[in-house]
């Protein structure tokens, strides 16, 4: 098929907005409750510490926060006439086809972009070509590990500093604030030793070093301590019946299938791929990327005249905080890394 192009030397940029992807339900995006001093209030002595309701119950273990830097690295991204998109049987997968797509970028060694709240964020280097016509589909390829850097503080529900427990080597660290640290996890909370060759933590409460947050009494963000660091989790599995099944983190599924949503005025498909960003994985250590391939509900037009093209990122609620309890005393397990929505935008 053959395409026409037309050049354009404004920057195709970023913006952080209100959209979010994740690859479970949307149900699972619950921001966390705070005091009027922007601290999120706990309940300290509790395995379900944080409320979804306003501070009316304290009775989950998980609440979602947009974090303060986020990285994915992009290797491509593509305009598609035809669905790219092919369904896989049970717990196989199956190859997209990305016959009908024309790329608009493309980096074999992918491109790291930083994402902070409101901040523009380039990922084209210069002018780019733009290909003329109607597009009904989009994939974007980004490498499956996921990357936040972020800290939160936390008041109990009494009014008190929260004293919380984070990792160390050996015993446990405490404080009313907690850090992310340079530790990998993976998206389902499977536990192997590695995931692709990264050591993997479990993330679980009772042992110090099997904790993802580090705790302490005296952060300061102006001079933050030498080990705040991104945390990385792996997208090991994008089975969308972890929530019903909970299962993801033993049974591999790399695909997902069309799920509608409007704020990205069209339906969402994952898959993971192997480093060729063509096969589709057939394990958690050859699936180093996903597809994220958008069904439009009305097709995206470009023409001679287009004067904008934006693609709109967002990781609002990209930050899962994730507790868990030990001896009554609660542990910060980890800070879990979600995916975003993308939304595209085109002015003529």
């Amino acid at each position: 098929m053959a395409f026409s192009f037309i050049k354009k030397h404004w920057r195709i940029i970023f913006f952080v907005f209100g959209l979010f992807l994740s690859f479970q339900s949307t149900a699972n995006a619950e921001t966390c409750h705070r005091n009027a001093d922007n601290k999120i209030v706990v309940d300290d002595t509790s395995a379900n510490p944080v409320s979804h309701d306003g501070g009316s119950n304290f009775d989950k273990d998980y609440c979602n926060e947009e974090p303060l830097f986020y990285k994915v690295k992009i290797f491509e991204v593509m305009m598609c006439t035809s669905d790219p998109y092919v369904a896989g049987s049970g717990d196989t997968g199956a190859d997209p086809n990305f016959s009908s797509c024309v790329n608009i970028f493309t980096k074999t060694a992918g491109k790291e972009i930083e994402i902070q709240p409101n901040v523009k964020a380039d990922l084209f280097d210069g002018s780019i070509s733009l290909p003329i016509g109607s597009f009904s589909y989009s994939v974007i390829v980004v490498d499956n590990e996921l990357k936040i850097k972020h800290y939160e503080t936390y008041i109990d529900n009494g009014g008190n500093d929260a004293d919380i427990r984070g990792y160390k080597a050996s015993g446990f660290s405490t404080g009313t604030t907690c850090y992310t640290h340079n530790k990998t996890t993976t998206y389902t909370g499977y536990t192997a030793a590695t995931v692709h060759g990264k050591t993997i933590i479990s993330a679980s409460p009772g042992t110090g070093s099997s904790l993802g947050l580090i705790c302490t009494d005296s952060f300061d963000p102006s001079n933050p301590p030498s080990d705040y660091d991104y945390t990385t989790e792996i997208l090991d599995s994008i089975d969308a019946t972890c929530d019903s099944t909970n299962d993801c983190d033993s049974t591999f599924r790399p695909y997902v299938a069309y799920i509608a949503n409007s704020d990205i005025q069209g339906s969402y498909a994952g898959v993971l791929m192997q480093s060729d960003r063509r096969t589709v994985g057939t394990n958690r250590n050859n699936s180093t990327n996903v597809a994220y391939i958008i069904n439009f509900d009305n097709p995206l037009v470009i023409t001679e005249d287009v004067k904008t093209f934006e693609m709109l990122f967002d990781t609002k609620t990209s930050v899962s905080i994730d507790w868990g309890e030990d001896s009554s005393v609660t542990n910060a397990v980890k800070m879990g890394v979600d995916p975003f929505k993308v939304k595209y935008v085109v002015s003529n």
